[in-house]
């Protein structure tokens, strides 16, 4: 009886230059890993089991009898622990690592227990095999039980697969389907077309191979530019803590300043003092537990308590004293996000969303130390959500459109009304405009945004045409950002034009100060739309804005004075009012009062020189239905 081992000397060949560039790299210290190393050692052990005692049952005529029990015994219990180890490393790869914890699994064991058992009672029994004194080694009657065995971890982790496989992504699971379908095909063609050829275990390191290159390559989880594990390392671990219900410390080391350390150094000094900075951190914490986030942040994830206080203080004196990188010293100013060890549990998704939410606060530009709590999460998750909720906004096109009338107390008709912009979203209900406005400002959707309301307005004004009621301008907001933008005045005048909408039945409200000086595109884009006919106002004067010197640079002929101004001259807070009125009428610009909420409040400020007045004692802010029905009511049509 003789063995092919071509197929065998090539698989143990490729499992073992696979373990040693394996083991010559960093990974994660995960459950996963660590499973993974035991089956492809045991994988490797197994091929060369299997080759020895071959290779001993080819020439047992010249060893001992009880050599080889030993070799095969040895043989039959290395292949069934493979098998078994391969089980559990499926149960980590589909998250299910818990069932090793449970009776479950010892119920699991016993094929395996069975299999050892009758692996060493068999030079007595001869179950598995037997040496005849002429044919020498020969299978027993249970022989196949080698194969039941297998057969049977190989169904089990399948379901498990089957089972999970939502734990998985589309990869990975190609990965561990492709792994069960090799060693499956392995143990079939030797098993009952090729009995004599060793052919198993060849399979099963092809298998190995396919799992290592797309599953548990190191490369993955390891950001080149530092060494460092990165942002998928980062979610692997912290799936492992969450999932095993291990309590772990979370501290976020967010540089505030590394891009424009980067922009005015350039990229070779900062990355130079950020290598620096690191070797520092590896120094005050164990390299298996710090990860490179994103560029500028990074995160120290480790399954024990730390003086968070004293890991702090220490890296930022580092950091305040610098680095002296080709002549010149950098300094990185970084902001803190810890993470008390008691909110942080089993529940992956809620650890993710707080961890998430803390990063995101850090990068936010607050340069503080940030001690996370439930009021801060439900915070930044409000936030969040807003994002999201402005998002389809902007992609939907479905902002909606309300009007705040603005009345003559001269005629005591409306004349006038401005647009305010409403964002309903199904999951985070009413949006407040400060919100949704400084959320689409900071990510810069509010373009996008006021393009839309822009055109909304235009349609509105051509259907209901509002003059015809007596109201003769409709005001719409503008941002800087939008202003700063080049072509932006021929857009909307081309946006005007389409809905065949004169400028002259259009005012436009800018809330920030434009500085000429430095920005000629925001005055020029006002210069082209004042030349088409739309009027310009400045809104909310009065609130911190800039000097009545460079308000007069710009082509504005109208100022809203702010609700704030208004509230605190009838509660004799300040008494400024009727001279700031007094300043802009002087300079010929047309007034606005904000906040008119009592009819005595609308008599006093009439007699001031005011042109217009609005408030809630005109009405409040309406929906365009209730809005064109106000407007026919006082109408002059």
């Amino acid at each position: 009886m003789k063995w092919n081992f071509d197929f065998e000397i090539a698989a143990l060949a490729f499992e073992s230059v696979l373990l040693i560039f394996y083991f010559a790299k960093r990974h994660l210290p995960t459950k996963k890993n660590r499973y993974f190393i035991l089956a492809m050692a045991s994988g490797c052990l197994a091929t060369f089991m299997d080759m020895l005692s071959a290779l001993a049952d080819v020439y047992w005529v010249n060893l001992p009898l009880e050599l080889l029990h030993v070799i095969n015994i040895c043989y039959f219990a290395v292949i069934a622990t493979n098998v078994l180890l391969l089980f559990v490393y499926i149960l980590a790869v589909t998250d299910q690592l818990d069932v090793v914890k449970t009776p479950l699994f010892v119920i699991y064991c016993v094929p395996y227990f069975i299999m050892l058992l009758m692996a060493i009672s068999t030079p007595i029994t001869g179950a598995l095999y037997y040496f005849d004194a002429s044919g020498g080694y020969m299978h027993g009657l249970t022989y196949m039980t080698n194969y039941i065995l297998y057969a049977f971890y190989l169904v089990l982790a399948s379901v498990y697969v089957i089972v999970y496989r939502t734990k998985m992504n589309r990869m990975h699971l190609l990965s561990v389907v492709s792994l069960l379908i090799l060693m499956c095909t392995g143990a079939v063609l030797q098993g009952f077309f090729f009995p004599w050829t060793l052919l198993s275990n060849a399979f099963g390191s092809f298998a190995m191979c396919i799992v290592y290159l797309s599953l548990q390559n190191p490369d993955l989880y390891i950001d080149k530019e530092t060494g460092l594990f990165n942002r998928d390392g980062y979610l692997e671990y912290l799936r492992e803590l969450s999932s095993s219900g291990t309590s772990y410390s979370f501290l976020a080391i967010y540089m505030d300043n590394f891009k424009s350390v980067k922009a005015v150094y350039g990229q070779d000094t900062a990355n130079k003092a950020l290598h620096q900075t690191i070797n520092f951190v590896k120094d005050t914490y164990t390299d298996d537990h710090i990860f490179r986030y994103s560029e500028d942040t990074y995160i120290v994830l480790t399954p024990s308590k730390f003086d968070v206080e004293l890991a702090m203080d220490n890296v930022r004196k580092r950091l305040d004293s610098g680095f002296m990188i080709d002549g010149e010293r950098i300094h990185f100013s970084v902001t803190f996000v810890m993470v008390p060890f008691e909110m942080l549990d089993d529940n992956l998704m809620r650890t993710q969303r707080i961890l998430e939410y803390s990063i995101k606060n850090a990068s936010s530009g607050s340069r503080a130390n940030i001690m996370v709590d439930e009021a801060l999460i439900t915070s930044t998750k409000r936030k969040n959500d807003i994002e999201i909720a402005l998002e389809k906004t902007v992609e939907n096109r479905s902002v909606q459109i309300y009007f705040m009338p603005i009345f003559s107390p001269v005629t005591e008709k409306m004349e006038r009304a401005e647009v305010l912009a409403r964002i309903f979203d199904r999951q985070v209900g009413f949006i407040p405009p400060k919100e949704f406005i400084a959320a689409a400002e900071k990510n810069g959707s509010i373009i996008s945004l006021g393009r839309h309301i822009f055109e909304k307005t235009c349609e509105f004004i051509r259907e209901q045409e509002p003059q015809l009621y007596g109201v003769g301008r409709i005001s719409v907001n503008l941002s800087a950002m939008q202003l700063m933008q080049e072509g932006m005045a021929e857009e909307f005048i081309g946006i005007a034009g389409r809905n065949n909408v004169p400028l002259d039945r259009i005012s436009f409200d800018i809330n920030e100060f434009i500085d000429t000086e430095r920005d000629n595109i925001s005055e020029k884009n006002m210069e082209i739309l004042a030349d088409a006919g739309a009027e310009f106002a400045l809104n909310g004067y009065g609130s911190g804005f800039s000097s009545l010197e460079n308000l007069l640079k710009l082509p504005i002929s109208m100022v809203k004075i702010d609700r704030g101004l208004v509230i605190s001259y009838f509660e004799k807070d300040s008494m400024l009012l009727p001279d700031v009125i007094e300043m802009f009428r002087n300079q010929k610009l047309k007034i606005v009062l904000v906040g008119v909420e009592t009819k005595d409040m609308a008599r006093r400020l009439s007699v001031m020189g005011c042109d217009y007045l609005q408030g809630y004692f005109y009405s409040r802010t309406l929906p365009s239905r209730d809005f064109v029905a106000l407007m026919k009511k006082s109408g002059n049509r």
